[in-house]
C-alpha cells in the first residue's frame, strides 16, 4: 500500500506559508503519543530471487540458524511487521518502508541482464516508500540513475533535467523492457535521495534531498537521503562527471533548519555508509553492538542532535545501536546486513504537541530475520517472470572457445578442488583483467579465484553463450580489489594446504596471469610455499610491499579459511562476477584454456589412505593405511562424526596404520575416515555401513528365547 507522502515541491510550497511555521496548535494534555514504523532494508543488490548458500543462513538472536532471503519473503515479512503494527496501535497506518541505498546493480543475473529493472518492479511491487542513493546507483551513471528514478521526475526538470525510463536505450533491446504486466519499463514509484550529491554547477542537489510524510495529528516526518563521499572513488568517474559528492553529515546538517521552518520535528537519515563491531570480526547475532567503529561512528558525532535516527548501509554489516550524540540525546544507529536477508523494524513515538520524537517513550528497533515461512505470491509471480526471461536471455552468444576450458579433474575424470585448474587460473586472469579496465580499482596486478566457486565446465570448442559462463560461478559474488602486503599473499599461498580446510587435503586458488610459486607438501604447515619462489611477472614478491589484488566477496571475507584475505585495505566493490567473465568473452575470443603451470610442486609426496574393509558391518574391525606422511609425523584418525578412532606415527617410509572396530552405534550409509598429520595434512578414505544380516534360524532362537525368558519370571 502506499503511504502518504508529502513531495519536496509541496515541503517548499508549505514552508512559504506563516501559518504552518507558526507554533503548533496545543494538543489535549490527555492527547496519547503518535505512534510511527519505519522497516528499513539496505544493500539489496538486487536479490529478488532466494539467496544461496552462505548467503541464506543466519543465525538470530537465539543462537538458531535460519534459512532467510527472497524478495517474496521481504515483501511477507514487511506486510506482517506493519499489521503487526496496525493492531498495537489501534489501526494506525502510520508505517514506512525505506531503503538506504545500493538497492540495484552488483546484482544476479536475473536482474543484471535487464538493466536491474526487475529489481525496480519488485521493489515497486513491495510498496517501497524511499530511499538514499547508493554508490551502485550509480554504476551505471547519472543518467543511469535518473533514468530508472521516475518518482522525481518533476525535482530533476527544475535540477539539471530529466532522463526518462526510455531514453538512451533502445526498447526492448537494451533497457526499457516490459513488465510481468505487459507494461513498459516506467521506473521507480518510490524517490531516491542524495542531499550531498550535487550538479557541478548549480551546487543543487540532482535528486530531492529529504522526503516528507504525513501522519497522524498533522504531523509529519522527514527523511534526508545521503551517500558515502567515497563514491567517486567507487564507480567510473566518466559517469559522475556532472557531480560532486559532499561531506555527509554536512549535507545533512544543511537540511535540517529547513526542514524545522516547516515546523517538522520529527527527522531521520538514510545514508549509504556504515561501520562494523569489533574490528570487523564475526558478528553472529543481528542485533548486537559491541564496540562499533568505522565512519558512521564520526558521522553520527556531526550530525544536528535534532535528528533523531540514522538508518545506516555500505557495509554489508547487522547491527542495532544507541550512541552517545554530542551535545543531545542518544540517538538509534541501525544497519540490516545486505540482500534482504534482515530488515529493521524501527518504532517511534511522536509528541502531539511538538511533533518531535520522544526518544524517552518508544523508541526502539529490531533486526528481523527474513524467513521463508512466509510469501507474498504477487512478488513471487513477479519474480517467476523475470527468471523465465532471463532463462530465454542466458542463450545469448557472448564469446567462443578453442577448447573445453575445464576445472581440475582426477583419475576418474570427476572434478577435484585439491589441484591448479585451467578454469579457475582463467577465472581469475578475467577478473583482474575486468578490473583492471576501470581506474577506480586502483589498478590491480594479480587475483585468486577459490575452487569451490567453480560449479562447472566451460564447453569448447565452439559458441559459449552467457548462460555457460553464468553457471560456472553461479552464486553472484562480486568481484572485489584490495589492498594486501607481499607477505598476506604468502599466507594465502599457505593457507591452500590449511589443517581447516573441509573439502580435502589441498584446496587450490586459481591465480591469474604472472603468478607463479613452488610448494613441497612435505614440509610442515605454513611452511611448504618456498617465499623466494613466489614471482609476479618474473619479480620476486617483496614481503613488506603493498599490491593491489582482485578475489570475489566470498574471498575477500575469509571464506574456505582464507583468512590472510580479510588484511585487506582500501576494499572497492566492484561488479558481479558473471559479469566480468562476459565482458572478456567479448573481448578476447576465442578463449582458449590457460596451461594451468602456475604452482610447481617441488616434492612427489602427496598423503593417501586407504580402507581394509569399504563395506563392514557395525563391530567389524578395519585397518586403515596411509602413505607418504612426513616421516616421524604424529598422525590421528576420525571419522565424520568427530570421533577419534586411533592416533599412530608415521614410520620411516611415511606409512601409517590404525586398526578399529565400527562403532556399534555409528549411523548407517557412507562415512569418511580422515588422517590427519601434525602439521595439518590430511588424506581420506571411506566406507558404507552395511546393515547387519538377520537369518530366520537366529530370528526364531531370539524369539523363542524371549519367551521362555518371561514364562521363567512368571
Amino acid at each position: 500500500m502506499r503511504r502518504k507522502r508529502l513531495s519536496l515541491a509541496a515541503a517548499l510550497a508549505v514552508a512559504t506559508s506563516a501559518a504552518v511555521v507558526a507554533t503548533p496548535l496545543a494538543a489535549n494534555a490527555a492527547d496519547p503519543d503518535i505512534p510511527v514504523q519505519l522497516i528499513a532494508m539496505n544493500d539489496f543488490h538486487g536479490r529478488i530471487s532466494e539467496t544461496t548458500q552462505g548467503d541464506a543462513t543466519l543465525i538470530d538472536d537465539n543462537g538458531v540458524t535460519q534459512t532467510v532471503g527472497g524478495s517474496a519473503h521481504v515483501a511477507a515479512t514487511v506486510e506482517n511487521l506493519q499489521s503487526a503494527f496496525a493492531t498495537a496501535n489501534n489501526g494506525s497506518a502510520d508505517s514506512f518502508f525505506v531503503g538506504a541505498g545500493d538497492l540495484i546493480s552488483a546484482s544476479p543475473f536475473e536482474s543484471s541482464v535487464f538493466k536491474d529493472e526487475p529489481t525496480i518492479e519488485v521493489l515497486n511491487a513491495m510498496g517501497l516508500d524511499v530511499s538514499s542513493v547508493g554508490n551502485h546507483e550509480f554504476d551505471r551513471g547519472t543518467d543511469g540513475l535518473r533514468r530508472v528514478s521516475a518518482a522525481t521526475d518533476g525535482y530533476e526538470a527544475t535540477h539539471g533535467g530529466t532522463v526518462g525510463a526510455c531514453d538512451g536505450v533502445t526498447p526492448g533491446v537494451d533497457g526499457c523492457w516490459a513488465d510481468s504486466t505487459g507494461a513498459t519499463f516506467h521506473g521507480a514509484d518510490f524517490p531516491y535521495l542524495a542531499a550531498n550529491v550535487v550538479d557541478k554547477t548549480t551546487r543543487q542537489p540532482i535528486l530531492p534531498p529529504y522526503q516528507v510524510f504525513d501522519v497522524a495529528g498533522g504531523k509529519k516526518v522527514a527523511l534526508i537521503g545521503v551517500v558515502t563521499k567515497t563514491t567517486p572513488t567507487l564507480v567510473s568517474p566518466d559517469g559522475i562527471a556532472d557531480v560532486d559528492f559532499l561531506d555527509e553529515a554536512t549535507a545533512v546538517n544543511t537540511y535540517v533548519p529547513e526542514l524545522e521552518a516547516q515546523g517538522i520535528r520529527a527527522i531521520g537519515v538514510l545514508i549509504h555508509e556504515g561501520g562494523q563491531q569489533n574490528g570487523g570480526a564475526d558478528v553472529t547475532q543481528p542485533n548486537d553492538c559491541t564496540d562499533l567503529t568505522g565512519p558512521i561512528v564520526d558521522i553520527n558525532n556531526r550530525i544536528d542532535p535534532a535528528v533523531d535516527l540514522i538508518v545506516s548501509a555500505h557495509s554489508h554489516q547487522q547491527y542495532n545501536c544507541t550512541l552517545p550524540v554530542p551535545g543531545g540525546q542518544p540517538r538509534l544507529v541501525t544497519q540490516a546486513g545486505y540482500y534482504g536477508r534482515l530488515v529493521t523494524d524501527i518504532r517511534l513515538s511522536l509528541n502531539p504537541s511538538t511533533g518531535d520524537v520522544d526518544r524517552t517513550a518508544t523508541y526502539s528497533a529490531q533486526n528481523t530475520p527474513v524467513l521463508r515461512n512466509v510469501t507474498d505470491t504477487h512478488v513471487q509471480d513477479i519474480v517467476n517472470y523475470w527468471l523465465a526471461r532471463s532463462a530465454e536471455s542466458g542463450k545469448q552468444v557472448v564469446g567462443s572457445t578453442t577448447a573445453a576450458i575445464n576445472r581440475a579433474k582426477n583419475s576418474a575424470g570427476a572434478a577435484v578442488r585439491d589441484r591448479e585448474s585451467p578454469l579457475g587460473d582463467l577465472v581469475a586472469q578475467m577478473q583482474l583483467w575486468a578490473l583492471q579496465q576501470q581506474d577506480q580499482f586502483g589498478h590491480p596486478v594479480v587475483a585468486f579465484m577459490n575452487p569451490g566457486g567453480l560449479r562447472t565446465d566451460i564447453p569448447g570448442p565452439g559458441d559459449t553463450t552467457y548462460k555457460q559462463l553464468f553457471d560456472v560461478q553461479p552464486f553472484g559474488n562480486t568481484v572485489n580489489a584490495i589492498t594486501l602486503t607481499g607477505a598476506d599473499i604468502k599466507q594465502v599461498l599457505e593457507e591452500q594446504f590449511g589443517l581447516d580446510q573441509p573439502r580435502g587435503t589441498q584446496l587450490f586458488l586459481g591465480t591469474s596471469e604472472g603468478l607463479t610459486y613452488n610448494f613441497d607438501p612435505s614440509r610442515a604447515y605454513g611452511d611448504r610455499v618456498d617465499p623466494l619462489s613466489i614471482t609476479l611477472n618474473g619479480t620476486p614478491i617483496d614481503p613488506a610491499a603493498q599490491y593491489r589484488v582482485v578475489a570475489n566477496s566470498f574471498l575477500v571475507a575469509g571464506g574456505d579459511g582464507f583468512s590472510g584475505f580479510t588484511h585487506g585495505a582500501n576494499p572497492v566493490t566492484g561488479p558481479v562476477d558473471v559479469d566480468t567473465a562476459v565482458s572478456y568473452f567479448q573481448t578476447h575470443s576465442p578463449v582458449a584454456p590457460p596451461a594451468a603451470n602456475h604452482a610447481t610442486q617441488t616434492s612427489d609426496r602427496i598423503a593417501s589412505a586407504s580402507i581394509s574393509n569399504a563395506t563392514p558391518t557395525r563391530g567389524d574391525q578395519v585397518t586403515v593405511t596411509g602413505k607418504d606422511f612426513a616421516p616421524g609425523e604424529k598422525v590421528k584418525a576420525t571419522l565424520d562424526d568427530g570421533r577419534t578412532v586411533g592416533t599412530t606415527k608415521a614410520d620411516s617410509t611415511g606409512a601409517v596404520t590404525v586398526s578399529f572396530r565400527v562403532p556399534t552405534n555409528l549411523a548407517q550409509g557412507s562415512h569418511t575416515v580422515t588422517l590427519t598429520a601434525a602439521s595439518g595434512e590430511k588424506a581420506s578414505t571411506g566406507f558404507t555401513l552395511a546393515p547387519v544380516a538377520t537369518d530366520v534360524k537366529t530370528v526364531v532362537t531370539q524369539v523363542i528365547s524371549a519367551i521362555l525368558a518371561w514364562l521363567f519370571h512368571h
